[in-house]
Formats: structure tokens, sequence, C-alpha cells
């Protein structure tokens, strides 16, 4: 995206977690650090499920993908996610990334990222070329680790089954810190029926 002299703002679409589930993040993070040391752990605090990165936006942009949101909010009803079992990208042989996925309300997920995908076409945010995932990810395997230990700590835990209930699209800006991301919701639209 070319800069033409406008201010840009880092930013993402995602849906908000509910604060059982952060928790249920805290306690999986904090079994693992003590078997995972070569990993950098995500906050509990910050997580989400992000539909769309959508990178630099000139602040001009911002009301235009602010009233795309709000028309998709009048237009999805809320629904319940369901939190899943642990895995690795890109897979055992070479994790990568650890995460936590969905196991209920991954259609209705799916129907929303499509929303999203299309209503900012015309903003000019092309589709995402991978097929969309939803997972939290936990953390980030920072060196080599002994992959058959890392497979066994991950398989040692049961994710509690915590259902969520999606009532709010958020475009939230991200911040580069030192200490990591640090995000700032700039526009909040409650889903059909919480209204």
């Amino acid at each position: 995206m070319e800069d033409v002299g406008g201010v840009k703002v880092r930013s993402f679409i995602a849906l908000e977690l509910s604060g059982e589930a952060l928790a249920e993040f805290g306690r999986i993070t904090d079994i693992l650090k003590n078997s995972c040391l070569s990993v950098k752990w995500v906050k509990a605090s910050s997580q989400h499920l992000t539909l769309k990165f959508l990178g630099n936006v000139k602040t001009e942009k911002i009301e235009a993908i602010a009233d795309k949101l709000k028309k998709i909010a009048l237009e999805t009803l809320s629904f319940e996610i369901q939190l899943g079992n642990i895995g690795v990208f890109p897979g055992w042989g070479d994790p990568r990334v650890i995460w936590v996925g969905m196991k209920k309300g991954l259609p209705k997920a799916k129907l929303l990222k499509d929303a999203v995908d299309e209503a900012i076409l015309e903003e000019g945010f092309e589709k995402d070329a991978r097929e969309f995932r939803p997972h939290f990810t936990i953390g980030r395997v920072k060196k080599e680790i002994v992959k058959s230990e890392l497979k066994l700590e991950i398989q040692k835990i049961k994710v509690k089954p915590i259902s969520i209930r999606i009532s709010k699209i958020i475009l939230f800006k991200s911040t580069l810190h030192s200490t990591g991301s640090r995000y700032e919701p700039l526009v909040i639209e409650s889903l059909a029926g919480m209204r």
C-alpha cells in the first residue's frame, strides 16, 4: 500500500473471547512453561480470534471499514464456539506454532470470515490465499526442541471444552512494543441478537 502522506494504523479484525476462555489459555501455558523452555508464549490476556489482518491502513479508510463491519454485524446472529484440542503447525515433524483449536462453531466463524473478506474487497484488501483455519496461537517455538518431549507434554493436557458466546466483531489497532504487541479496539459492533 503506497503512502501519499496519510497516517497509517496497523490493524486487524477479530472476535473477542470470554474471561473464562482467557483463564484456560493461561492455565495451559502455565503447565507447558515448565517443560518447553524454547517457546515464546502468547499472553492469555491478548488472545482473540483473528478474522482478517489488514496491515497498515490509512486512517481515512478506517471509517469505510467501520461501515462495512456495522452492516455485517446487523446481518449476523451471535453464535457459540467451543475450545478444542491442542495442536501444532505445520506438524509434529517440525513444530513452529502451538495452538488451541475449535470444536464447535467452525461453520459460523467461516461464514463471518467470508463476509468480512467480501465486504472489504472494494477497499483494496484481497482475500486470503490460505484456507481459514480458526485457532488460538498460544506459543511460538524459538529454536530446536526435543519434539517427542513437546508432543508428550502437550498430549497430557486436556483442554476444558469452554463455550464462548461470540457477540461482537472488533477492529483492533495493533501497536508493536519491545514487550510485545498491544491491542486497542477502534470499532466495536454487536452482532444481531445482542443489541
